[in-house]
């Protein structure tokens, strides 16, 4: 699957292009964008809620925000290793056992 990916910005609207793959790919990447952009909607929603408190409910609430911040950092780079992980294992140059799971290393 050999792709690109490009976001556009307007004064008020930004998209997300994927171009360049091979037309039996299209249901997959379109899966996947869906996924993405259902956990993108949760995160702008959340930003949106916290954009709309006062300054002191935000001095308040800020280190919590900026916990659950970090969090959604740490598990989005968790979420690319894993895919890496796959891409490795597809390319036949990682094994499943390398990440957990040794009792699939035969499959």
């Amino acid at each position: 699957m050999s792709f690109k990916l490009t976001i556009d910005a307007e004064e008020e609207a930004l998209s997300l292009k994927v171009s360049g793959f091979d037309a039996k790919d299209r249901a997959l990447i379109q899966a996947r964008l869906a996924e993405v952009a259902e956990l993108l909607e949760e995160i702008l929603s959340s930003d949106e809620a916290a954009n709309s408190l006062t300054e002191a409910e935000l001095t308040r609430l800020e280190p919590s925000l900026a916990a659950l911040e970090l969090k959604y950092k740490i598990i989005m780079h968790q979420a690319g290793e894993l895919a890496q992980a796959a891409k490795g294992i597809a390319q036949g140059h990682e094994t499943i056992s390398q990440h957990g799971f040794p009792e699939f290393d035969d499959a």
